[in-house]
């Protein structure tokens, strides 16, 4: 896509996502009694507004997501306005506090497992369960059993193959636990049938598996049925959870090898939106839901100027009477929003230099 129409649907995918997220915030503080001050799109300085039963709902300068503002909640304020107000955040009990808090990162998932659920539903772009040899490695067990590039692997042992990953597991351990032990494929050449034998390596040289070969997964448009869409989302949903949190680990190893994972910032989401737009609708929707999962599983993080990190002082108060003093706790949140945004600029550096291959 070009620059502009990639950059328009960029800011309208982010604002989309982080409303949703909002407006959990908005719909709970409004259902327990707190006042809502203002429901914004876009950041200041402000365009319009509309005042609507006291609340303003603007239109702002800066479109790239919004916020909302809640009586009496502010991070970086020692003194909160409002204080002792019946509608006022901190004038309501901590389990309502901290249903607020939560209430955008539900709204996220709840986006997602919608927008999931539709390009599943629709036909995204999607595993078709065939396995497809890439590459054979010289002198490896495979060039020696005869399998070729572009042979689709069937089965193993009589156990059906559709993903890579489960053949890889199977000869792993198969190497591990049963050395100089035969594996059988069936595979398929040409629309034909082809039947290999070959002996996975305990030790592989670097680079390749015990049978030297890499495999590709088909991809293509795939429908399922609205109830397997639903669980199809709910299991992508969990993956990237668990690949987030697996995360710092994977960074803290990096360190010592020469991979490691691939974090991105706003520059490399930027240019997946332009390549995954071109896929088409349904394939679109899927990033949409990636990047909203995304969103929640950060924001819950109980880390400073995060809701996760606000979520966190609430509990303490509530469930450990433990309270910081408001000098202290505008500090941390300060601290925290400071080291965000280092954050921020490590991460747009490093897609920078992708992008101009540094």
């Amino acid at each position: 896509m070009d620059f502009i129409p990639t950059l328009i649907l960029f800011l309208l995918t982010f604002t989309v996502i982080i409303a949703v997220h909002e407006f959990g915030h908005y719909l709970t503080a409004r259902l327990l009694g707190m006042k809502v001050l203002e429901f914004a799109f876009g950041f200041p300085p402000r365009i319009a507004a509309i005042r609507h039963a006291g609340i303003d709902y603007s239109i702002n300068a800066i479109p790239f997501g919004g916020f909302v503002r809640i009586l009496g909640q502010d991070d970086f304020s020692v003194h909160q306005a409002g204080e002792g107000e019946p509608g006022s955040f901190t004038s309501k009990p901590w389990w309502a506090q901290a249903i607020v808090l939560a209430a955008g990162v539900t709204m996220n998932m709840v986006l997602a497992l919608i927008v999931l659920t539709i390009a599943y539903s629709t036909g995204t772009t999607a595993s078709t369960g065939v396995v497809r040899v890439i590459n054979v490695a010289p002198d490896s067990p495979a060039q020696k059993a005869g399998i070729q590039v572009g042979d689709v692997v069937r089965s193993i042992d009589g156990k059906p193959i559709t993903r890579s990953n489960d053949l890889v597991s199977y000869v792993k351990s198969q190497a591990r636990l049963n050395p100089d032990k035969e594996v059988t494929l069936e595979i398929e050449r040409n629309g034909t049938p082809v039947t290999v034998k070959a002996v996975p390596r305990a030790e592989p040289p670097e680079g390749e598996g015990p049978l030297g070969i890499r495999l590709d997964e088909v991809q293509g448009a795939v429908a399922v049925p609205l109830p397997e869409a639903f669980g199809q989302a709910v299991a992508l949903s969990g993956q990237v959870v668990v690949q987030f949190a697996e995360l710092p680990g994977q960074l803290l190893a990096a360190r010592t090898s020469t991979g490691g994972p691939t974090v991105g910032g706003p520059i490399e989401i930027f240019r997946i939106t332009g390549q995954v737009a071109q896929s088409g609708i349904p394939t679109f929707l899927k990033l949409v839901g990636v990047l909203s999962v995304n969103l929640a599983v950060l924001n819950i993080v109980p880390f400073p100027g995060l809701d996760g990190g606000r979520l966190f002082f609430v509990l303490l108060r509530g469930i450990f009477r433990v309270r910081l003093s408001p000098t202290a706790e505008a500090a941390i949140h300060a601290v925290g929003f400071v080291l965000l945004l280092l954050l921020l600029v490590v991460v747009s550096i490093a897609d920078l230099r992708r992008v101009v291959g540094g």
